[in-house]
């Protein structure tokens, strides 16, 4: 069914390298162009929606990995808070990993997939194995039904070397598929010990040219262009503020960092960049850094022409005001949108929610081998 147009005036869309002051168009949730309206209105022709996000700042939903354990077991009314958690802190898309037991058949995985058929926003499955499930037989079953993300759980340091490294890495090379590391808080004994090990899965991965997100660790400085393609880094809470100083400090370069918005908090004792900058920069490492790993990219992270129409309105003054508090942000808490638009649908308007279950979408066909972060 055709959408009637809609245009955003007024706001200023904030960008992972800036901002721009224009016009945004939608149409059947897609953001259309870019541009200031100067055509002469037509006394026949259909006129668009107009919104009015004058005072406003517009960014791209952010892109988010599910809290704790995943959303696939919480049902009812704790599922409802925790998707409008989620909304109200600006995430429009999610990313849940899906555990199946190594008895279910395909019928039994698809039940565990009804979990968000009342998402309120579009989500993503990853497939969550641990070690001794990551065989070449099993990846290969996985890659042929259309999942391009294993978040492959390691307990012991000794699991590295049991890997089938050869037969799986030109298995997940032919399918564009990644690895998604996950080392447990009760796996592997204290820090240096879980810093060996990472360091050891680096070596291997980057020999095997098998790409892998690997959780709270930051990159090393001076890594070579292989690196920035086949190591992406999902930062933890105390990693983000040294991660957005290395991306202001590299504000064109490539740095293969990302984190969820829930994550990212900034001492701001002493303010290091303006706060429009600091919306850019929240835009690269928690909506478009994340799309890219997670290869929902350009579809989310952007609000480029093409792109889904996932908008957070933001006021510049509750904003610009709130950052220059010198204290602790954890912007989970601060950046609160007054409204969220997902696929060109309110889902959230003046702090209000719009009843909106079953909204969500799940992507398939996600791509997270194809860019440079």
């Amino acid at each position: 069914m055709h959408e009637q147009e809609m245009v955003i005036r007024g706001g200023s869309v904030v960008t992972a390298l800036g901002l721009v002051e224009t016009d945004l168009w939608v149409e059947n949730g897609k953001i259309q162009r870019w541009g200031r309206d100067t055509l002469k209105k037509k006394s026949n022709a259909k006129m668009p929606i107009e919104i009015d996000a004058t005072g406003m700042y517009l960014l791209p939903g952010f892109v988010t990995l599910a809290p704790g354990s995943g959303l696939q077991r919480i049902t009812g009314v704790h599922y409802l808070q925790a998707m409008r958690k989620m909304v109200q802190s600006g995430c429009t898309s999610f990313v849940d990993i899906l555990a199946p037991e190594a008895w279910m058949n395909r019928s039994q995985v698809n039940y565990l997939q009804s979990s968000h058929y009342n998402s309120l926003i579009d989500y993503v499955w990853h497939i969550g194995l641990e070690t001794s499930r990551f065989t070449p037989s099993e990846v290969l079953e996985w890659c042929r039904q259309g999942y391009t993300a294993f978040h492959l759980t390691v307990r012991d340091k000794g699991d590295i070397s049991t890997i089938d490294w050869e037969t799986i890495s030109q298995v997940l090379t032919s399918y564009r598929a990644m690895i998604h590391l996950h080392l447990p808080k009760k796996g592997l004994n204290g820090k240096n010990e879980r810093e060996e090990f990472r360091n050891r899965w680096l070596e291997t991965t980057r020999y095997w040219k098998v790409r892998t997100v690997v959780e709270h660790h930051l990159p090393i400085s001076g890594s070579d262009e292989a690196d920035l393609f086949y190591h992406l880094f999902l930062l933890g809470g105390d990693q983000t503020e040294r991660g957005l100083r290395t991306l202001y400090q590299h504000w064109y370069g490539n740095y293969p960092i990302a984190a969820s918005i829930q994550d990212i908090h900034v001492d701001n004792r002493r303010p290091w960049c303006k706060g429009e900058e600091m919306l850019s920069l929240l835009v690269r490492l928690a909506s478009r850094n994340v799309a890219k790993a997670v290869g929902l990219y350009p579809r989310k992270g952007t609000l480029a022409p093409g792109a889904d129409a996932d908008i957070l309105f933001l006021k510049k003054d509750i904003w610009l005001t709130k950052h220059d508090l010198s204290t602790i942000l954890k912007f989970s808490e601060i950046d609160l949108p007054t409204s969220v638009m997902s696929n060109g649908k309110w889902i959230y308007r003046d702090m209000t929610f719009i009843p909106s279950v079953g909204m969500g979408r799940c992507l398939c066909g996600t791509k997270p081998y194809s860019y440079v972060i």
